[in-house]
């Protein structure tokens, strides 16, 4: 995952990475809730990774998720009219900005989150990468 987002981030890859982002997230949500060959509504896997290992406020990420992922996936747009992916520096304070009017994702800020929540997540269940 981390490797694949990454050369995304590094070759401008916006929407992949995006889309990446936000898939890898809900899957991971349904790995630590055990319902990974449950077929329902990805959103409270989304923010099961979301909120507890990368540390985003649960408040707009059901519309964050509804025109990110499901928008990208299924259209390869952002649902949102005024949707846009940019490729920041990464050093914001979140890896989105939603307002009544637009929603942006600065996927080299939420990668960098991502990376960080997935770090702690595998921390806690002690998983041993090295073979």
């Amino acid at each position: 995952m981390v490797n694949d987002l990454w050369r995304g981030v590094q070759a401008n890859e916006n929407y992949l990475v995006a889309l990446g982002l936000f898939s890898y997230s809900e899957i991971l949500g349904r790995n630590i809730l055990n319902k990974l060959d449950v077929h329902d509504d990805g959103l409270p896997y989304f923010k099961e990774f979301t909120i507890k290992y990368v540390g985003y406020k649960d408040e707009d990420l059901k519309k964050l998720f509804d025109s990110a992922r499901n928008g990208l996936s299924h259209r390869y747009f952002m649902k949102h009219q005024e949707g846009t992916v940019y490729n920041d520096q990464g050093n914001l304070p979140c890896g989105y900005e939603i307002s009544a009017t637009s929603i942006k994702i600065y996927i080299h800020t939420y990668f960098k989150h991502f990376v960080l929540g997935l770090e702690k997540y595998l921390d806690e269940k002690s998983f041993d990468l090295t073979g």
